[in-house]
């Protein structure tokens, strides 16, 4: 009997359904893939701030993601937030033992809100030790700035391919004044960089960055390249935040259900 391809979700829960697996899953959902998942951490947070988060130990993450990859064809993984630093050595050591499987890390380290989610600890373990496990990483600017050490965006792609991520997408939200256009920039392990151009909305979003990295993850599981998995995430996230919507006091979330994904 066939089934739709599977992706794997590593990644933290989202009492609000915004961002985190729970983002992942509605985007795998919504682009034909059975989803997976191995929970890092229960957070506390709203669709404003984060308040609180618990991190998983790694005996547990690391025994969700050995048996559903034992059981699952997974056909790509998507991660998000790890919490620890023994979260991150134990994704990097199962990675390790699965080179076949494209990887999305989404290097997830502060809330839309601006609550901290990563220390400088488990950015340097995700820098010396995840990176180069990576197809591909799609940091935010403050993202690829703390990770990469230098304040300069026209290094971060080149920077953070040095030391081991095959493929970079910056994505360029933070950037630019609210009348400017987003401007993503994929740096692909052949050196050529590729700009794309997406209209700026003018809304805060939750979620955004995870929806992205999800629906890239999805792509791949599909079976596209990586290039055109990404400009086809592209499309469905500015389809899902152009029809986005605030279901609490505070950021809108991207509307993940309507887009087309076909």
């Amino acid at each position: 009997m066939n089934h739709p391809p599977i992706a794997l979700t590593i990644a933290g829960s989202d009492p609000g359904g915004g961002a985190g697996l729970q983002a992942d899953l509605t985007t795998f959902t919504r682009l034909g893939v059975h989803g997976a998942t191995a929970v890092t951490a229960i957070t506390v947070q709203d669709t404003r701030n984060v308040v609180d988060f618990t991190v998983l130990p790694p005996e547990q993450l690391r025994a969700q993601i050995e048996v559903t990859l034992a059981d699952l064809k997974v056909a790509a993984i998507k991660i998000g937030m790890l919490g620890s630093v023994d979260n991150v050595s134990s994704v990097s050591a199962l990675l390790a033992a699965h080179p076949h499987i494209p990887v999305v890390l989404d290097p997830v380290m502060v809330a839309g809100g601006g609550g901290a989610l990563a220390t400088e600890a488990v950015v340097d373990a995700t820098r010396e030790t995840l990176l180069p496990r990576a197809t591909l990483i799609t940091p935010n600017g403050p993202e690829a700035a703390r990770l990469a050490r230098t304040e300069d965006a026209a290094q971060w792609g080149e920077r953070l391919r040095q030391l081991g991520a095959l493929n970079v997408l910056v994505t360029g939200g933070h950037e630019g004044s609210e009348d400017d256009p987003i401007i993503n920039h994929l740096y692909r392990e052949d050196g050529h960089m590729r700009p794309f151009e997406l209209p700026r909305q003018p809304a805060g979003y939750h979620g955004s960055g995870c929806t992205l990295a999800a629906a890239i993850a999805a792509f791949l599981a599909r079976g596209r390249d990586l290039e055109p998995a990404v400009i086809e995430a592209q499309a469905f996230m500015n389809d899902a935040v152009a029809r986005g919507y605030a279901p609490g006091r505070g950021q809108h979330v991207p509307n993940r259900l309507c887009p087309n994904g076909d």
